[in-house]
């Protein structure tokens, strides 16, 4: 399994919420995406993290376009 990292976003006034966009190609020849989260409320320091694998169509549909362009990069479309 590969696993590359197309985006990185941190949002919020101290970067507490932050997302990671990856393309899993897998050893059987599928490819799919990954979502991972790791978000902090700054007000009462509740926190939600957290990772969904989307299939390759899903995950283009879901992923921020700088994503999207990263994966057609590297998929070669």
């Amino acid at each position: 399994m590969k696993r590359t990292q197309v985006y990185y976003n941190a949002k919020g006034h101290l970067g507490q919420y932050e997302d990671w966009w990856y393309l899993i190609q897998n050893d059987d020849g599928t490819v799919e995406v990954e979502n991972e989260w790791d978000h902090v409320n700054v007000n009462g320091l509740a926190k939600n993290q957290g990772a969904k694998k989307y299939s390759l169509e899903e995950g283009m549909k879901e992923a921020p376009h700088n994503a999207v362009s990263k994966i057609k990069e590297i998929l070669g479309q």
